[in-house]
């Protein structure tokens, strides 16, 4: 009896990539039911703010968390309390997030921030269209440099969980709110986002019970570097648009979109990534194989747990950072408002 309540965590690897599947169509099903047509539309007349934020999105970021990787690789085993496994997968991590759209929360914090809402709206879904093909490509290009042997990006299952699980349910939803009133839209939305947090509550109990998080491999440098990755992120973004002469809306709704994360789709991307049969056959390989079989093994393992760690942790730091750049951004609205007309 005992035993049964804890079977969950033990065959936890099994459930993992269902659970991430129904956590992101419960996000975009209510993301969808935000958007409508005219969202798209209106940065026809903003297609510099959208250039520049799809510009940071697919090349600076990417480029910035390639630089990372590389120091990365330099680093003395050890250095800072990070271990050679740790290091490996902190790399993959941030390659994972370097390859992530923005997240819908971005958009809640532009408004909370009076930063261009429509802007962060179109960044998000429109990022999250193009992530269909330049996810799989960007992982191929960062993740195969930094883990060693046969292990490769199958980009074909990842595009089509991206169709599926993204991209369908963000349609449906906009099909969602052109058939219902404002007050079904708001339940509707209200409901499916909790249910998306729910999933996400159960796949980090579920991941703490199985073991997943360990926090030990990465010491103090781990966190450190995934909060550079953010830091630099935001950083860069933001000289980019103002280097471009974007004006302050919408070069806060950019680093705002830059920074917030979609956070659940990495974790649905990790289990396209490290499928439950590469593990259990990586898992085999350590008592039976020979010792190169071994570390190519252990190697994966990390890269997964890495991967799981940098996602969870990256996205309090992002709430953080987007969080006090909204506010940033409100109170500077604010002044303006209050000062005096010439």
């Amino acid at each position: 009896m005992l035993d049964q309540p804890f079977s969950f965590f033990q065959n936890f690897g099994h459930y993992e990539r269902v659970l991430s599947a129904m956590m992101v169509t419960f996000s975009m099903l209510g993301m969808g039911a935000t958007l409508t047509i005219r969202d798209f539309a209106n940065t026809l007349t903003a297609w510099r703010g959208l250039a520049v934020g799809l510009g940071a999105q697919l090349l600076i970021v990417p480029i910035w968390a390639g630089l990372i990787m590389f120091a990365i690789s330099l680093l003395p085993e050890g250095f800072g309390g990070m271990t050679a496994a740790g290091a490996i997968g902190i790399a993959t991590g941030i390659a994972l997030l370097a390859a992530m759209p923005g997240g819908s929360l971005s958009n809640l914090l532009n408004f909370i921030g009076n930063g261009n809402v429509a802007l962060s709206v179109a960044l998000t879904a429109i990022t999250t269209v193009i992530c269909l093909f330049a996810t799989p490509i960007v992982l191929a290009a960062l993740v195969n440099v930094q883990v060693p042997g046969d292990f490769s990006i199958d980009k074909l299952q990842i595009m089509l969980d991206i169709g599926l699980y993204l991209i369908v349910p963000l349609l449906v939803g906009m099909v969602v709110r052109r058939l219902t009133y404002s007050k079904q839209q708001i339940l509707f939305t209200k409901v499916m986002v909790r249910a998306s947090l729910v999933m996400l509550a159960v796949i980090i109990i579920g991941s703490l019970g199985a073991g997943r998080l360990q926090f030990g491999p990465y010491g103090w440098l781990g966190p450190a570097l995934v909060a550079l990755f953010g830091v630099g992120a935001l950083f860069f973004t933001r000289i980019c648009a103002f280097a471009c002469g974007l004006a302050e809306r919408d070069a806060l709704a950019i680093v705002i979109e830059i920074v917030v994360k979609n956070s659940l789709l990495a974790l649905l991307v990790v289990t396209s990534m490290f499928p439950q049969e590469m593990l259990s056959g990586g898992e085999g390989q350590n008592i039976d194989a020979s010792g190169v079989n071994n570390q190519h093994a252990s190697t994966i393992l990390a890269a997964r747990d890495g991967c799981i760690f940098v996602v969870l942790f990256f996205s309090g730091f992002a709430l953080i950072a987007g969080s006090l750049a909204s506010l940033r951004g409100r109170k500077r609205r604010g002044r303006q408002i209050e000062a005096p007309f010439p």
